[in-house]
Order: structure tokens, then C-alpha cells, then sequence
């Protein structure tokens, strides 16, 4: 009995101090961790600090004829967004020359699609757009 109160500290401590020697080469939470992932996500969050932060920014005003239209912008997405009505306060855009593309649509009218750049050196942006008729239904030809 004496030997087993002797025996037991130590197996204990010697367990302990086992336990505490092994290093863990991950962290917890870590499992599937995708080095190349991570690069990516890291280098899409610095790019859109630099838009959000850094990058030259300029306004872009949005007229048509008829006043009134529908104005969208096409976003990273590849989502149509609409941003006002013709005329536009300003839009703000990208000053680096990225063209942005925009769309002015109203009813009666052919819509139309058009890319707006600004550079740095430029303050702002007036882009015109002049919207066509869309012809009557009585006007349709439709053959056989």
C-alpha cells in the first residue's frame, strides 16, 4: 500500500508533464484550414479597403431626355442597381478611370446602356442621355 501512495504522485506528475510537452501544430478551430483560401480572402478584403479608403472617388450627375428616366448601375455582382431618377444628384464612382456601366430606361422609351469613366485629374462627371421612341404596336410587323 505504501509502494502505491509512493507510485501514484508520480505517475500523475508524469502524465501531466507529458500532456504539456505535446505541441499542437494548428489552433483550435483550424480544421480544413485552406492556406490558399485565406491569401484570396485576405487580397479581396485589402482590395476593397483600398476602394473604400484610398481611391480616388468623383461625382457623376445623370441627365436624359425625357427628364425623369430610370437610372441603374451594373455592380460587381451582376446586379442592376437602381441609383435615382434623370437628373441625378451626384453619383459617386471611381476616379481611376475603371469605366462603370450604366443603364437609363423609361416607359415609351428604348433604354440605353453606357460606360462612364472618370479619371483623378477630373472633379466630376455630366453624362447625357438621349433616349429614342419606342415605336407604336400598331407599327409591328410580324410576318407568317
Amino acid at each position: 500500500m505504501a509502494f502505491v501512495r509512493l507510485l501514484l504522485p508520480v505517475c500523475v506528475a508524469a502524465i501531466l508533464a507529458g500532456c504539456a510537452a505535446q505541441g499542437r501544430g494548428t489552433q483550435v478551430g483550424e480544421v480544413g484550414f485552406n492556406p490558399r483560401y485565406e491569401r484570396e480572402i485576405a487580397a479581396e478584403r485589402a482590395a476593397q479597403h483600398y476602394y473604400d479608403y484610398t481611391a480616388p472617388k468623383a461625382g457623376a450627375t445623370i441627365r436624359s431626355n425625357p427628364a425623369g428616366a430610370l437610372v441603374e448601375w451594373y455592380n460587381d455582382e451582376g446586379v442592376w442597381v437602381a441609383v435615382g431618377n434623370t437628373p441625378t444628384s451626384d453619383v459617386t464612382i471611381e476616379a481611376t478611370g475603371k469605366p462603370e456601366l450604366f443603364r437609363v430606361s423609361a416607359p415609351g422609351f428604348l433604354p440605353q446602356v453606357r460606360w462612364v469613366a472618370v479619371t483623378p485629374s477630373s472633379e466630376r462627371a455630366v453624362v447625357d442621355f438621349e433616349l429614342d421612341r419606342e415605336l407604336p404596336s400598331d407599327r409591328f410587323f410580324l410576318g407568317r
